[in-house]
């Protein structure tokens, strides 16, 4: 962590004992009090070797009033100080008792910060708007993928259907066949040979040649 500090003219006015208490009582982690000086502290919370590390801390001197801040690991320097900022104009506000304090002094500070918290705003806006376009392409993307997908369900649904239906043609044709009787059988080659115009001698000479090449066998009585 690095520590940023930002210090303004003020010309103390009465000592800061009553200062003191009314900011004791405000829930600070540290305050220490000299004769001349007052500083406030805010902890964040304790590192891995349970030391204390900084939040914040402002140290009101005679002839000026300094803010000190953490910065963390890969946080803005520009986004902590807008952070810090607010809080630092309350504690001035306390103490306007007590110092006396220009505007112009701090004017560049509070001007630095606006400008910053300006830039922050349209980055934030610029990177929503990016994320905003980013998120449309991918759903625009995915609501084509699942047309698709959509479709090829049904197609495929549509064929399976279709095996189905054959499937279960084919099953009763062979069921109708093995259930066919001899007699059934003879009637149904004879309708097939006349249909075909086959003469009974053509027939008997392709049964003969299918039972000598093996195809079929002659049963005996």
């Amino acid at each position: 962590m690095t520590v940023e500090k930002m210090k303004i003219k003020a010309v103390q006015k009465k000592p800061l004992s009553q200062l003191a208490t009314l900011l004791g009582n405000l829930g600070f982690t540290k305050i220490s009090y000299s004769k001349e000086t007052l500083s406030i502290e805010k902890m964040r919370g304790y590192d891995l070797k349970g030391k204390p590390e900084l939040d914040y801390m402002v140290v009101f001197g005679q002839d000026n009033i300094e803010l000190a801040y953490n910065v963390p690991p890969k946080k803005n320097n520009r986004a902590r100080l807008v952070e810090v900022m607010p809080v630092f104009l309350n504690v001035i506000q306390l103490a306007e008792e007590y110092y006396e304090i220009k505007p112009s002094s701090i004017y560049f500070e509070i001007n630095t910060v606006l400008s910053e918290m300006l830039k922050l705003t349209n980055k934030d806006a610029v990177d929503f708007s990016t994320e905003l376009s980013e998120l449309q392409a991918k759903h625009k993307s995915f609501e084509a993928k699942y047309a698709d997908l959509l479709r090829s369900s049904e197609e495929n649904a549509r064929i399976l259907l279709e095996c189905e239906r054959k499937r279960d043609e084919l099953s009763k044709r062979v069921e109708q066949l093995e259930k066919m009787n001899d007699e059934a059988l003879k009637e149904m080659l004879y309708d097939w040979i006349k249909l075909n115009r086959i003469s009974i001698p053509r027939v008997e000479e392709g049964l003969n040649l299918l039972i000598t090449e093996g195809y079929i066998k002659r049963r005996f009585e």
